[in-house]
């Protein structure tokens, strides 16, 4: 896939240069349809995307309909010639001020992948859909900084899906479209056999794990039987690997698989609120795995077991007490 960030540096950098009078500069990122060319305007270095229309631009109407927030403009704009093209008309994404560099350049990778991959749906709709989202998660508050527990969290998931990817290396990387964590499901794992937990533990002398609530081990048709999966985490300076790390290796090696699901993993990776670059500091090695099967005789609070006007209740559990639970961790993933 095509790299703004780096597209976006090499024009920055030719600007720069003390011979160069260029106002602004272009890099043509795709030949085929549609064709599209990445931007710099050299007063600002403000990020653009020229998305080729063809010869008929789109009614005004289309235009205005496109969803906008502050920081954001998006113009139409025809060109007797740019590069090979004659006669065109391109709709222009570009930044505005109040927008960091960083966060625009995400929201025009987004763009530009879901152009690239999203064939089957018309051009119009695609940029609706990605423009739509971007809104969404802007109003909702953009980015924010993990939390350490959610850090660990979401390294153990992440954990899993890198051993579930080598240990099923002929497979459809299928699980990205059962992780259900980053978009607040009751469980992490959604399979049609089973829900799947990712709990991870930092004290190995406590040996305990938390329950979010009332309903998270609650057996129903659809999930008619829970696993815990327990990732024991040793924190480290200098042995192990960051969360940008992890997320590195589980995008490269979905990249290799399906592109498409790629782009929808880091579409999930934005729901958790992780952010490139931020977490590159902290260190964790994974020190054992543990598999629990939390069926109707796990101990467990349900919302039956409660006293009526009492909800959202979080609890520990003791798993010295849960060897009886306890499964093989090999014979766990053939039936995942």
């Amino acid at each position: 896939m095509v790299k703004l960030k780096a597209e976006f540096e090499q024009m920055i950098q030719e600007l720069s240069h003390k011979e160069n009078s260029e106002i602004y500069k272009l890099s043509i990122l795709t030949y085929e349809d549609p064709i599209i060319i990445a931007g710099i305007d050299g007063g600002n270095f403000y990020r653009q995307l020229y998305i080729d229309l063809g010869t008929e631009p789109w009614e005004e109407d289309q235009i205005k309909s496109l969803p906008k927030w502050r920081g954001l403009t998006i113009d139409l704009e025809y060109h007797e010639k740019l590069f090979l093209l004659e006669d065109h008309y391109f709709l222009v994404v570009k930044q505005g001020d109040g927008h960091s560099s960083d966060i625009f350049e995400s929201v025009l990778q987004n763009m530009l992948d879901h152009l690239i991959l999203d064939t089957t749906e018309s051009m119009f709709s695609t940029i609706v859909k990605v423009l739509d989202r971007w809104r969404f998660f802007f109003q909702r508050g953009g980015f924010r900084k993990l939390s350490d527990e959610q850090l660990r969290g979401l390294f153990g998931e992440l954990y899993f899906i890198n051993q579930w990817l080598d240990k099923f290396p002929g497979q459809p990387p299928l699980i990205i479209e059962q992780w259900e964590g980053p978009t607040q499901g009751r469980i992490d794992f959604k399979g049609s056999k089973f829900g799947l937990e990712i709990k991870t533990v930092i004290d190995k002398l406590a040996k305990t794990i938390k329950i979010s609530n009332e309903n998270q081990l609650m057996l129903t048709e659809a999930v008619s039987s829970i696993y815990l999966y327990v990732c024991y985490l040793e924190q480290s300076r200098t042995h192990g690997m960051s969360l940008q790390d992890i997320v590195s290796q589980v995008h490269e090696k979905l990249t290799a698989r399906s592109e498409r699901i790629a782009l929808m993993f880091s579409e999930l990776l934005l729901e958790n609120g992780y952010r490139e670059d931020e977490y590159t500091d902290k260190l964790y090695f994974v020190e054992k795995v543990e598999v629990y099967e939390a069926d109707e005789h796990f101990p467990r609070l349900l919302k039956d077991d409660l006293p009526r006007g009492i909800s959202h209740v979080s609890y520990n559990i003791d798993l010295t007490h849960c060897s009886h639970f306890q499964r093989d961790e090999e014979e766990f993933y053939e039936k995942f």
